[in-house]
C-alpha cells in the first residue's frame, strides 16, 4: 500500500469534497418532492396524483413534469394533460428533420384530438442553438401551412419551449440526434419511443393502440 504524504492531504480532501459535493440539478427535472401547481393557460387540465414522482424520459418511467411557455405566452405544464394519451415531439428549430415532422403536426391533432391524444412539440433550441422566444415558438407553428395536403394556417397544439432541455427533456435525446418521438400514457408514463420518427410510423403505433 503506497502511503499518501501529510503534505498532500488537504489538497486530495479539497478533491474529494468537490467531487462529491452535491448539484443542484433544475436543469434535470422538477424537485421530486414539489407540490403540482396548474398552470394558467387555455390547455385541458386533468390533474396528477398528488403523489406522483417524476422518474425520467427513458420508457416505463414517470416522465418529468416539462414547463415552458408555449405559443400565446402562457406557461404549460406536460403533467397537466394527465389523463390524455400525449405524443411528445423532443425537437430544434435547425433541425431539418425536426421541421419535416413538424409540417404534420396539425393533421396529426386534428385526426387523433377526439380519440384522447395531444400532441405537444418541445423546442429546446432556435435556429442560432439559442433558447427559443415565444416569437420564434409562433413562426415554427407557421409550418403547418406547408403541408401540401391540407389548407392549415398554424400548429393549433401545443408547442412549448424548454431552452436547452433544462426540465429534463434534453434525457429524451439518445446519440445527438433530434428529433425525438415519446408516446406517453395517461397516467404520464414513457410507454413508448417511436422509430423511425416518420409520420407513417406514429400512425402505426396509435393504430396498435386502438387510438
Amino acid at each position: 500500500m503506497r502511503l499518501v504524504p501529510s503534505r498532500t492531504l488537504p489538497g486530495l480532501l479539497l478533491v474529494l469534497a468537490s467531487a462529491c459535493e452535491p448539484r443542484l440539478y433544475t436543469e434535470g427535472g422538477p424537485v421530486a418532492d414539489a407540490a403540482w401547481t396548474p398552470p394558467e393557460n387555455s390547455w385541458p387540465v386533468g390533474a396528477p396524483p398528488e403523489d406522483l414522482r417524476p422518474e425520467g424520459m427513458g420508457v416505463w418511467r414517470v416522465v418529468y413534469d416539462v414547463r415552458g411557455l408555449d405559443q400565446h405566452g402562457d406557461e404549460l405544464s406536460l403533467w397537466q394533460f394527465h389523463g390524455s394519451w400525449v405524443l411528445l415531439d423532443v425537437s430544434t428549430m435547425w433541425c431539418a428533420p425536426c421541421r419535416d415532422l413538424a409540417i404534420g403536426t396539425e393533421a396529426l391533432w386534428q385526426e387523433y384530438r377526439d380519440r384522447g391524444l395531444v400532441t405537444v412539440t418541445l423546442l429546446l433550441e432556435d435556429t442560432h442553438g439559442d433558447p427559443p422566444k415565444v416569437a420564434d415558438l409562433k413562426q415554427w407553428a407557421t409550418l403547418a401551412s406547408l403541408d401540401p395536403e391540407h389548407d392549415y394556417e398554424l400548429i393549433t397544439a401545443p408547442v412549448v419551449s424548454d431552452p436547452k432541455g433544462r426540465s429534463g427533456s434534453i434525457e429524451a435525446i439518445e446519440r445527438g440526434q433530434y428529433p425525438a418521438l415519446l408516446l406517453i400514457s395517461p397516467d404520464l408514463q414513457v410507454t413508448r419511443r417511436i422509430e423511425p420518427v416518420t409520420d407513417v410510423r406514429v400512425r402505426e403505433v396509435l393504430a396498435e393502440l386502438d387510438l
